[in-house]
């Protein structure tokens, strides 16, 4: 929660600085409603791709070390993807708020153009969040890696793979049904996957020793 808090202020502070003059405003502007072909393009699934080159290159790593290591990569890019979309809906109200302060000091024809640019952001910034928490279900902890670290009997690891398959399905179909709609509360995402979060906890705590939930908390 505090890194949060702190990414929030310095967008604050960052808007502050931009809306001092005009100029800063232009570039605010531009970086937010055109953004760089990189910014738009790059995906979970480049970084990774990315990562691994690097890795394998660097490492010189064989085929059965690459295979193993890539499952940790899009693990920890899921569990960092989730963090990062945790604070995005509250960022997306920041950049609102800026694009109302602007136009308090716009005439009638460039409220109209700043409208369009304001729309197509919001598109952009939109379809980035759900891809984005489409790439954060990876980092849904894996039953069966779970069963060694967590020591986990038959009868857990067929009931922890049966509550973290129903997460994965139960958050799939929020994500898709926000997804469709024109103006999405991105609040209101957060708040639904965050139940079921929530729900899950609750289901692994009956199933698991206080021990083994301790575990599994730190593998999230």
């Amino acid at each position: 929660m505090n890194k949060i808090k702190i990414v929030i202020t310095l967008a604050l502070v960052l808007l502050v600085g931009v809306f001092a003059g005009a100029l800063g405003t232009r570039i605010y502007l531009r970086h937010q409603t055109e953004g760089s072909h990189a910014t738009r393009s790059r995906t979970s699934e480049e970084r990774v791709t990315q990562i691994m080159g690097r890795l394998t290159k660097d490492l010189k790593l064989d085929a059965v070390q690459r295979a193993e290591i890539e499952k940790v990569v899009l693990k920890t890019d899921g569990k960092a993807t989730a963090v990062k979309v945790s604070y995005q809906p509250e960022l997306k109200k920041i950049y609102d708020q800026g694009f109302e302060a602007i136009k308090e000091r716009l005439n009638e024809e460039q409220k109209a153009k700043l409208r369009a640019r304001h729309e197509r952001f919001s598109q952009r910034y939109n379809a980035l969040y759900f891809r984005s928490l489409r790439a954060a279900q990876r980092g849904i902890p894996d039953a069966d890696a779970l069963k060694d670290r967590l020591g986990l009997d038959t009868a857990q690891h067929a009931r922890v793979a049966t509550i973290l398959a129903d997460q994965k399905n139960r958050q799939g179909f929020i994500i898709t049904r926000y997804e469709k709609a024109e103006n999405p509360d991105l609040f209101a995402v957060n708040s639904d996957l965050e139940e079921v979060r929530r729900s899950v906890w609750k289901q692994l705590a009956e199933a698991l020793t206080p021990e083994q939930l301790a575990r599994y908390g730190e593998e999230r």
